[in-house]
């Protein structure tokens, strides 16, 4: 079975070469447009720094620094940067790709809702929303916060925080659970505002259903 080589990149991963020498190389199956406002990745800690990440054709062009105009925003600590790219993270997309007997690749996201104008009225809901996973298995909790627009990054005092249990995640994720039914699954726990993921998610999909 032919591999994604995403799922060989090596622990020992820096950042920025991931950024500007792995990424541009993946077979990454993206909408097939230019977007206006690009996504911009913080990497905390040492070794960290930033990037940002714009759509072009549908490949990603990627600038060191942050660039606007900027629709989001998300912010790591480079150890859990690791963990997403080459670690624990990685590893359960993986399993989760075997046991459904799919292909080992990235999802293919080129039917991601993509509307510009949807995406520039998320960003300027602005407001945080940090993701906090906690993996029972190496007792740890990661920690990703997604900030809407190009204001400062709130890492530690997001808006609203969403606890998801690592496992229960990938238990929703191999059916295919749509976003509004797992913010409905009873497996999140959300503290502050609460409106605020659903606001995004309306304001993106323009439905519930």
């Amino acid at each position: 079975m032919t591999v994604d080589p995403f799922f060989a990149v090596p622990r020992t991963t820096r950042p920025a070469d991931w950024f500007e020498r792995i990424l541009p190389t993946l077979p990454l199956r993206l909408p097939p447009i230019t977007l206006p406002q690009a996504m911009v990745y913080h990497v905390m800690g040492p070794g960290g720094g930033v990037w940002t990440v714009g759509l072009k054709d549908g490949k990603p062009q990627i600038t060191a620094g942050k660039v606007g105009p900027i629709s989001a925003q998300i912010a790591m600590t480079a150890a859990h940067f690791r963990e997403a790219v080459a670690g624990a993270l990685r590893d359960r997309l993986k399993k989760i790709l075997e046991k459904q007997g799919r292909p080992i690749a990235l999802p293919d996201a080129s039917m991601l809702p993509h509307d510009p104008a949807r995406i520039a009225a998320v960003s300027a809901l602005r407001g945080s929303v940090a993701f906090e996973l906690s993996d029972r298995d190496m007792g740890e909790k990661y920690r990703y916060v997604l900030t809407l627009g190009d204001g400062p990054v709130a890492f530690e005092t997001a808006n609203t925080t969403i606890e998801v249990d690592l496992d229960d995640l990938v238990a929703l994720a191999s059916v295919r659970t749509p976003p509004f039914k797992v913010l409905a699954s009873g497996k999140l726990r959300v503290r502050g505002d609460a409106d605020l993921p659903m606001r995004a998610l309306t304001t993106l999909l323009g439905t519930k259903s």
